[in-house]
């Protein structure tokens, strides 16, 4: 009788601990210092603009430059060259020749949003 009353015990002691140990982490009390990636402006004309006009225009895929014969300027440029896949690739060093060049990868975030606007079919506003 005894051994029968540790079992119970044991794995009553046990079925209480598993109930209490489940608990949903929340991300922003885990990591209060963390910047939220915001994709409400995820058009051509409001956050996609800022990210090209910022990480690959400038000296390197504007209209006047073109390096590599990749214009990145405009909505009409970008979204043709972002389809054929080449551009993503080169943005996440994902085995395409690394973009921005000898520079760090883009954030997540902001890859984050180039691939959300290509999902939701290039919106430009």
């Amino acid at each position: 009788m005894k051994k029968w009353t540790i079992y119970s015990l044991v794995f009553s002691l046990f079925g209480l601990t598993s109930i209490q140990s489940c608990y949903f982490d929340n991300e922003e009390e885990l990591y209060p210092n963390q910047a939220v990636c915001d994709t409400t402006r995820n058009v051509y004309n409001g956050r996609i603009q800022e990210i090209i006009g910022t990480s690959c225009l400038p000296g390197c895929h504007e209209q006047a430059v073109g390096s590599a014969g990749i214009i990145l300027q405009g909505y009409v440029n970008l979204k043709n060259e972002i389809m054929n896949g080449q551009v993503m690739c080169s943005i996440r060093h994902d085995g395409c020749s690394p973009m921005p060049k000898n520079q760090p990868k883009l954030s997540d975030c902001d890859i984050n949003n180039l691939q959300n606007w290509i999902d939701k079919g290039y919106p430009e506003n």
